[in-house]
């Protein structure tokens, strides 16, 4: 019944956070894998255009190394004729552009036969002076040729680059500016179609994709080994919380020496701690139900024995007095057992609320112990109090603080004590009161369980009748007041109680 209370469907918990965990790993490795691919396509192309580049550059170089011998070759041309020199000056850029539109084009375009580049050249007044073509037959789109040159190539010497879709074809391009003696003199432009390597792009494609598979793999082993080796321990502990919820409270816990995390290894120890809590609280209850009904029965049981004794006449006279007082005592063990109950509820609750105010400790201390002196029980139990400074004053209820003294009191009697005392003195955060006794001691495994509600233990100290409620209860009070009640220390010697109380 414990098992499934929501009819929601539940994953476990390896194979949640193993799937998103290698989800979130092929994502990454996907993502990692596309910007993978445009780097590649970006690099290439880069690539191209550097290659392209570096042969627009050698040709330029060439171009103009063969424009200057061409000019050289006319002017001794015109010195052999005897032009002056003023001619000279107008018929040389002539004869250059006849020569640079003719006989340079035909030794520059050697080079660039094995490439399918088309190539133009616009001087510094953007008239184009040369076109060449590597390859006659093919078509050159028109997109791709350039009508003019760009400024930055004339003006300011700097190369461009440009990409030129046209229909299903690209087409690379670069301008790279032609200068003589550091003067641009011009604009060469290269452009050459984008000849996709299918075949070794693909490879490329199919390796990378081989690698995001065998790391995604990879890492979806290591994430199962991680997860299952991380969640083993929770999931024992979910087992165990089930065996708890079922009544069992001894269930199996992983071994602690197994667990080398420091988080998992603290939570297996707390959790081993609470089952062996709630094991001894089940035993406590247990023993309470025995405690109460033997407790609750055996004075009934006295009681009514005692009544019929009287009311048949069994018992006359000073003997029936002995058995109704007799059975008064027992029926005052009845109402002190259910009101130790309900005060402890109501405790608990916060139901009651003390009446605070500023008593002095010494008279706290007299009240609470003066009418105990006078009693049989106690005849035997030398009852003192350390003299106090009479300014020493303590904040809290008087009738609840008497009602802690007093179980201190009858607690410390109980184990045996003959010499009980009381000493209050100042602290930093209030005024403690000490009770000392010479009593029997606590045993060293009972000493985490005084203050338990229902513990009554098997050591002496302990009452042989009550329900296990009067140090808790203390406890309680001691809370209620703003104060605190612990054990200070005990041993086969005797046992110090100290009372802790706010003061102003």
């Amino acid at each position: 019944m414990f098992r499934q209370r929501n009819h929601e469907k539940t994953i476990p918990l390896l194979q949640f956070w193993t799937w998103r965990y290698a989800l979130i790993l092929l994502v990454t490795l996907v993502s990692l894998g596309l910007l993978a691919g445009m780097w590649i396509q970006v690099n290439d192309d880069q690539q191209r255009f550097s290659v392209l580049q570096a042969r627009a550059e050698q040709l330029g170089d060439s171009y103009t190394r063969a424009t200057n011998v061409q000019v050289k070759i006319v002017r001794q041309f015109q010195l052999q004729k005897g032009i002056t020199v003023s001619s000279v000056a107008t018929a040389v850029p002539a004869k250059a552009a006849m020569v640079t539109a003719t006989m340079v084009p035909m030794e520059i375009a050697r080079p660039i036969e094995k490439y399918d580049d088309f190539m133009q050249i616009f001087d510094t007044h953007d008239k184009e002076i040369a076109t060449i073509n590597s390859r006659s037959s093919m078509a050159v789109p028109m997109e791709v040729v350039k009508t003019s040159a760009d400024p930055a190539v004339l003006a300011q010497g700097q190369s461009v680059r440009e990409k030129i879709k046209v229909n299903d074809e690209t087409w690379l391009r670069v301008g790279v500016p032609l200068s003589e003696n550091d003067v641009i003199t011009g604009a060469l432009y290269l452009s050459a179609p984008l000849e996709e390597n299918t075949v070794k792009m693909n490879q490329t494609y199919v390796m990378l994709t081989l690698i995001i598979v065998g790391i995604a793999f990879g890492g979806w082993i290591v994430i199962y080994l991680l997860s299952r080796k991380l969640t083993s321990p929770l999931r024992q502990l979910a087992g165990a919380a089930i065996q708890i919820a079922e009544g069992d409270y001894s269930p199996t816990l992983p071994m602690i020496n197994d667990v080398k995390e420091d988080e998992l290894r603290q939570l297996v120890a707390s959790f081993d701690v609470m089952t062996k809590r709630l094991k001894q609280l089940e035993q406590m209850r247990t023993d309470l139900l025995a405690g109460v009904s033997h407790e609750l029965r055996t004075p009934v049981t006295s009681i009514r024995g005692m009544v019929q004794a009287v009311q048949g006449g069994v018992v006359t006279g000073e003997k029936a007095d002995e058995f109704l007082q007799t059975t008064l005592e027992e029926a005052k063990r009845m109402q002190k057992m259910v009101e130790d109950l309900l005060d402890f509820s109501s405790l608990e609750a916060g139901v009651i609320q003390g009446d605070r105010k500023e008593l002095l400790a010494s008279e706290l201390i007299e009240s609470a112990i003066s009418p105990l002196r006078s009693l049989s029980a106690f005849a035997s139990t030398q009852i003192k109090a350390e003299p106090t400074d009479d300014s020493l004053a303590v904040i809290g209820d008087s009738g609840q603080l008497k009602q802690i003294l007093i179980n201190l009191l009858t607690n410390s009697a109980a184990a045996g004590a003959t010499e009980i005392t009381f000493a209050a003195s100042r602290a930093e955060d209030g005024v403690v009161i000490d009770v000392t006794d010479n009593g029997n001691g606590i045993r060293e495994s009972e000493v985490p369980y005084i203050f338990e509600r229902y513990y009554r233990g098997d050591s002496k100290r302990k009452k042989k009748h009550g329900l296990g409620l009067g140090l808790p209860l203390c406890r309680l009070l001691a809370h209620a007041n703003g104060g605190e009640l612990f054990l200070l220390r005990t041993s086969e010697q005797g046992t110090v109680f100290r009372l802790r109380l706010p003061s102003r």
